[in-house]
């Protein structure tokens, strides 16, 4: 072989590389493998949100400091469109108000390539959001026109039409250059593949839904037939191509041969591949993991509902949301299925913020859309700022399989509340891990917490990084059990080498409430008529003063019974405090439903602190 053509092979397989490696698609580059690049675990924290209105199923897909996504069919009133976003802030930097439906777009240099609910294709102009292109593919777009996600593979455009199974492939000038008809109606959502030369598609043959593998000149290299209908797009990695049906979830050789199946719901999800495993979510609302070789079943997570989000996965943990009336984003250890955090929607009475789009991963951020109409930006880095409500009382933990009794006034009782709270707009619930280390638990009486969201104390650089406690002056000079918060105190847990705080990577504010007393529990004997009871009440306090406390109740006859006691903690933090209770001769005898209240003598009788009940105390004769 000349020199020369050895030059010219050697340019083009470069211009081959990238051009695949500069387009941007659905699920993350042309084999849809949805494994992303990042040195960061994503965390709960929003960076921003930006409202489009409508409902997002798309993938929102970033190239070059911008996201581009689409929305359609909306709640009330929205506004329809393909809309570029600044990336960085969330704003909004074009809309064109033509181009809707749930298409995720592919992005080549200057140019967007999107399907549309009309049954076109568009070229869009990457900077001003202008139709430069349109083709009609679709011709029977009934709900969904263009739903497939079209893929940009060595130069030409690779995108299937659901009505008669189609797979087109255009130039990137619009160009039609072939189409390869299997006849028989398709997912609306599925969308092609491509790796090492061959197109991977699904296709309905006569009611025979199969996998097709096929050349970029339209040469035809495999089938596949399947059981049931292909329920999402073709994923290839570990030299196989991963596709799942309403029935089951196979694994195909390259040239064609069945691997493995297994019997599986499938839904619209697209599997993930990473780490010689396969991540994909089902119908049954299940996140699985199985060995890509074996197809062994490793583990599989229970969400909260049908997983149609297409797995992403970076940095050991898996990302995806469920398509149900409180949509939840998940972060689930890649490889124990343990849940690290979720981003659970709260949406008014009579709305539905499902989830059917997938993470975008890039930059350590994370974009999804979802059915409240807005775009969604996690971050890596950053603040969670939390209010919390602590009361003086005992609360279980259990560390290493073992339980133990800490308060929950103190800084880390404020962390394990924290770690489940409403977001500050009311419009999420979010939760987190948190683990502890019981190691020093002897010695010293405290824990180590070893790690929050997933964040975990490891080394870099010869420096350890790991999450130190603050307190607004200095850091916590005792473990976080030992520290007792008071009422308007904030508590600072921040990840980094704990010589400042404000150098930390990630910072969790929470903004401490302490109520003064807390009523634990209530227990009181039976009774007889024109006698006396005493109830026991089980009380936690954080501040020193007189307080009052009544306890009181009603029968079905409406006769009662009541009694009152003072007491003063005197620095304790737990009391059973009597309250002694007479009994009229003239009462009925039953059942009497008792609670309990708790004053400040201060302010007796006008404003209760806690109230506790009912508890039942029986009289009789």
């Amino acid at each position: 072989m000349s020199k020369l053509r050895v030059c010219v092979i050697a340019a083009l397989m470069l211009l081959v590389i990238a051009s695949t490696a500069s387009a941007t698609t659905f699920h993350g580059d042309a084999a849809r493998t949805g494994n992303f690049t990042t040195n960061d675990k994503i965390l709960p924290i929003v960076a921003w949100k930006q409202k489009l209105s409508g409902l997002i199923g798309a993938t929102p897909i970033y190239s070059n400091g911008h996201i581009y996504v689409t929305n359609w069919y909306g709640w009330n009133n929205w506004n329809p469109g393909l809309y570029s976003l600044n990336a960085d802030t969330g704003a909004i930097e074009w809309r064109n108000e033509n181009i809707t439906g749930a298409s995720s777009v592919a992005v080549y240099g200057n140019l967007i390539i999107v399907g549309n609910l009309s049954g076109h294709l568009y070229y869009v102009n990457v900077t001003t959001g202008a139709i430069e292109k349109s083709l009609l593919l679709e011709t029977s777009p009934s709900y969904w026109g263009i739903a497939s996600s079209p893929l940009i593979y060595n130069n030409s455009v690779y995108v299937t039409t659901f009505s008669n199974g189609t797979l087109w492939r255009l130039d990137l000038e619009g160009n039609i250059l072939w189409e390869y008809t299997t006849g028989g109606e398709i997912a609306h959502y599925t969308s092609p593949a491509a790796y090492n030369g061959l197109i991977f598609f699904a296709g309905n043959e006569s009611g025979i839904h199969k996998l097709i593998a096929i050349y970029e000149n339209r040469t035809l290299a495999w089938k596949f037939p399947v059981e049931g209908k292909i329920t999402n797009s073709p994923s290839i990695g570990d030299n196989k191509v991963f596709i799942a049906t309403d029935k089951r979830l196979y694994a195909i050789s390259l040239n064609g041969n069945e691997v493995w199946n297994v019997s599986f719901k499938g839904s619209m999800s697209t599997a993930a591949i990473a780490y010689g495993r396969v991540y994909i979510g089902s119908s049954d609302g299940k996140l699985y993991c199985f060995n890509a070789t074996t197809g062994d079943e490793l583990w599989n997570f229970t969400a909260n509902g049908k997983i149609d989000s297409s797995p992403a996965i970076a940095n050991g943990v898996v990302y995806f949301a469920t398509n149900t009336p409180e949509g939840t984003i998940y972060a689930v250890d890649a490889f124990t299925g343990k849940v690290l955090w979720y981003y659970r929607l709260k949406p008014p009475e009579g709305s539905y913020f499902n989830i059917m789009s997938s993470p975008f991963i890039v930059n350590g951020r994370l974009y999804i859309g979802a059915d409240s109409g807005y775009i969604y930006c996690f971050d890596s880095k950053g603040r969670i700022t939390v209010n919390v409500t602590l009361a003086p009382i005992n609360m279980t933990i259990t560390v290493s399989d073992k339980e133990y009794e800490i308060r929950e006034n103190t800084a880390l009782g404020a962390l394990i509340k924290a770690s489940k709270h409403v977001s500050n707009d009311n419009s999420a619930e979010v939760w987190f891990e948190v683990t502890l280390d019981d190691s020093w638990y002897e010695s010293y009486g405290s824990f180590f917490v070893n790690s929050i969201m997933g964040l975990t104390t490891k080394k870099v650089d010869n420096n350890w990084i790991y999450w130190s406690i603050w307190n607004e002056t200095a850091p916590l000079a005792v473990g976080a059990n030992l520290y007792y918060v008071k009422d308007g105190e904030k508590i600072y847990y921040g990840y980094g080498d704990g010589s400042n705080l404000e150098n930390c990577s990630v910072i969790l504010e929470i903004n401490v409430s302490v109520t003064p007393v807390k009523i634990r529990d209530v227990t009181v004997n039976p009774a007889k008529l024109g006698g006396n009871v005493t109830a026991w009440v089980s009380i936690g306090a954080s501040e020193d003063d007189w307080y009052v406390l009544v306890v009181s109740g009603l029968n079905e006859n409406g006769d009662y019974i009541a009694g009152v006691s003072t007491f003063h903690p005197n620095g304790e933090k737990s009391l059973r405090v009597p309250v002694l209770l007479h009994i009229h001769q003239r009462n009925s005898v039953g059942d009497y439903k008792l609670y309990a209240g708790v004053y400040k003598l201060s302010k007796y009788p006008e404003d209760v602190l806690d109230v506790f009940g009912p508890v039942t105390c029986e009289v009789s004769q």
